[in-house]
């Protein structure tokens, strides 16, 4: 993968300082982790083969409760680094996938050709110090009161668990997982939910930091 001249450009500061607290490497940013939970899928699933771009894990979802906010944690692919270089969609793969991806409403599916389709975010990846990085989904239900007024929100993210610590990388990391987040807004009476819209700088908020 050739740097090119339209490569994509450092985040602005400004950006950057807005996003400086949400950081997504370290789960107990989003929620106190099941470590346990979450090691054991891993090890079950085991690490990519060598020709293999990514490696699905069995089922796990840990649920945090917390007032009117309930947030829940899948981690759901393992991303073999060391072929990130290779999973760059373009030209004919990239027309097909735009068609697959117009028949699916999975939303693993939409955050899996998010990454393919993000020349960046691949480079960081590939050159990230560690042979495999995690995609997780976080779902964030949260019940808004006002006076006689109440409103059920839904946000989906992905996380990415890249093992990079350059601050660069870690704030263009966030900024994918803000420019994935969907929103969305329950209908009254039943159990359905419409499409918000897009959520700007709302959505999936992480904790204080654990001492």
């Amino acid at each position: 993968m050739k740097k090119s001249k339209s490569y994509i450009k450092t985040l602005d500061r400004i950006k950057v300082s807005k996003l400086a607290g949400r950081l997504i490497r370290d789960i107990e940013r989003i929620i106190p982790p099941d470590t346990a939970l979450f090691h054991e899928a891993v090890i079950i699933a085991g690490a990519p083969e060598a020709t293999q771009s990514m490696r699905y894990l069995p089922f796990n979802r840990q649920v945090h409760a917390d007032g009117d906010v309930t947030t829940s944690l899948s981690l759901v692919v393992l991303l073999n680094n060391l072929r990130m270089e290779r999973f760059f969609l373009s030209g004919f793969r990239e027309r097909i996938s735009r068609l697959v991806f117009k028949l699916s409403f999975n939303v693993m599916d939409r955050y899996i050709r998010a990454i393919r389709l993000d020349h960046r975010l691949l480079r960081i990846m590939a050159t990230a110090d560690g042979e495999f990085s995690i995609m997780g989904i976080v779902q964030r239900d949260e019940i808004q009161r006002k006076r006689f007024f109440t409103r059920r929100c839904r946000f989906l993210c992905p996380l990415l668990l890249v093992p990079v610590t350059d601050p660069v990388s870690l704030d263009y990391i966030v900024e994918f997982e803000r420019r994935q987040t969907i929103k969305k807004i329950k209908i009254p009476l039943i159990p359905l939910y419409r499409n918000g819209p897009p959520p700007a700088h709302e959505g999936i908020k992480r904790l204080p930091t654990q001492k």
